[in-house]
């Protein structure tokens, strides 16, 4: 499978309108000794499977072991490349030993949902307003659907096999909107009385940042690079998902889905 818009192929208190609570950045970040793989999803073939809750491993990051699993260990490493590979497969390996957020990206166009799991979303700036930002490789029905309707909505996954599972649904395309079969969810207007992008109300989502593209004098909100489009968002309002508490999202490197577990080295508070 390929997460659209990982470049490299790697994979926020008040009352909401929805009736969760408003959040903020601004937690120091913290250094992490172990994932977990909460998946065996590959890219490039289009399709992956999921491993159940009671497969869940620990690695450790320092010497890439694994405990306490029926995942047997990889024969080879997928991010060993030979010096003499082309450069672009080299920083693909070498992206993967990265980990990246896992989000769902939805949007609406023409009254048909779109939706896109993305490991490339990072936030920008929190000043004066807060602003968030990913990249989509072109062509893209989503990216079609955000460009249209200059709004759209960021999921945050939870770090196990639920949002693992319904990050995974989300990356095999747009075709109709037969991907939302079955899901809980709703629109929710704009401050301007617009139509809103897909808020998904389904176990597996954390947080939910409703956003609409930057429209300042200054700068585009969308941005071609290449073969690729960077979109800048500006985040209106945060809303608790279905799993919300204060667990770590879901992550992706090597071409799976990691869990976030212990801290190597402490900060004082």
């Amino acid at each position: 499978m390929t997460l659209r818009a990982a470049s490299f192929g790697g994979m926020r208190p008040g009352t909401s309108a929805w009736g969760g609570t408003r959040w903020s950045a601004g937690t120091a970040p913290r250094l992490l000794g172990f994932v977990r793989d909460v998946s065996t999803v590959r890219m490039g073939a289009g399709m992956g499977r999921a491993v159940p809750a009671a497969a869940l491993s620990l690695r450790d990051a320092r010497t890439g072991s694994f405990t306490g699993s029926s995942l047997p260990k990889p024969r080879h490493s997928s991010t060993s490349t030979s010096p003499m590979s082309p450069l672009p497969d080299q920083i693909r390996s070498l992206m993967r030993l990265l980990p990246h957020s896992v989000v769902v990206c939805t949007a609406m166009h023409n009254n048909t949902p779109r939706a896109m799991t993305m490991s490339s979303f990072t936030s920008l700036t929190l000043q004066p307003t807060p602003l968030v930002s990913f990249n989509v490789a072109s062509p893209s029905r989503t990216l079609d659907a955000i460009a249209a309707a200059r709004a759209f909505n960021i999921h945050v996954m939870a770090g196990d096999a639920r949002g693992a599972r319904l990050a995974d649904r989300f990356t095999k395309g747009n075709a109709g909107a037969a991907l939302f079969d079955g899901l809980e969810w709703t629109t929710m207007t704009t401050c301007e009385g617009e139509g809103g992008a897909p808020v998904l109300r389904e176990e597996g989502v954390l947080r939910v940042l409703r956003c609409r593209v930057l429209n300042e004098a200054d700068g585009s909100g969308l941005v071609r690079v290449r073969d690729h489009v960077i979109v800048v968002g500006e985040v209106v309002e945060v809303l608790d998902g279905r799993d919300e508490g204060e667990g770590f999202g879901l992550a992706y490197a090597d071409r799976r889905y990691r869990q976030v577990g212990s801290e190597i080295l402490k900060h004082e508070e």
